[in-house]
């Protein structure tokens, strides 16, 4: 059986492949925005982001946290317990919290925890003590022959400024607010978030 001139011809098969993976791109991103614009709007109230908070997620985009640190929370139940808070569990995210995000931290590797829910967790100087010297705070853990060893594998970020830690920082604080999900098991909401 003779093939076809395409099969023979690379050329034409990468640009076959191309023009096929074009049109899956097309109609799966391009086009349901255009037909359907609620994909770029909320109906709840989503956090605008200050100039400081846009300076920290280009900070944190430049040091390359999105390597070890997901934002989403997932439908399991697991994620849920384990990134929520003083025994609240942390709802699953949901689309529309993503609504002003233009650079998107997903991200697929859980080296170091889910920051999904990260804002409020912690106080601001929390989390500059953190950024200096994250293997100093406290946390350890007992290895095999006994002795205790720092459980954070997060390198210090001494190298940035006063100034970009505050911005990292107040990006960082504004993760996972978009829902009061904070609440206690009878229903009363815990504000109990860093102002």
């Amino acid at each position: 059986m003779k093939k076809p001139a395409f099969e023979k011809n690379l050329f034409l098969l990468g640009i076959g492949a191309f023009l096929i993976f074009s049109v899956g791109a097309t109609l799966t991103t391009i086009i349901p925005p255009l037909v359907d614009n609620t994909f770029y709007k909320s109906p709840y109230p989503v956090h605008t982001y200050t100039n400081q908070e846009l300076k920290g997620m280009k900070i944190y985009q430049a040091n390359g946290c999105v390597y070890c640190h997901t934002q989403q929370i997932r439908h399991l139940k697991a994620d849920q317990i384990r990134f929520g808070w003083r025994l609240v569990e942390a709802p699953a995210s949901q689309s529309w919290e993503y609504v002003n995000d233009r650079l998107h931290f997903l991200g697929t590797k859980r080296t170091g925890p889910d920051l999904a829910r990260v804002g409020g967790k912690y106080t601001s100087s929390w989390h500059w003590a953190h950024f200096k010297d994250p293997r100093n705070m406290g946390e350890k853990y007992q290895t095999q022959y006994g002795r205790f060893q720092e459980a954070s594998l997060m390198p210090n970020f001494y190298f940035l400024s006063d100034e970009k830690i505050k911005d990292l920082t107040a990006y960082l604080q504004t993760l996972g607010r978009n829902m009061n999900w904070r609440k206690s098991p009878n229903g009363e909401n815990l504000n109990d978030y860093e102002n």
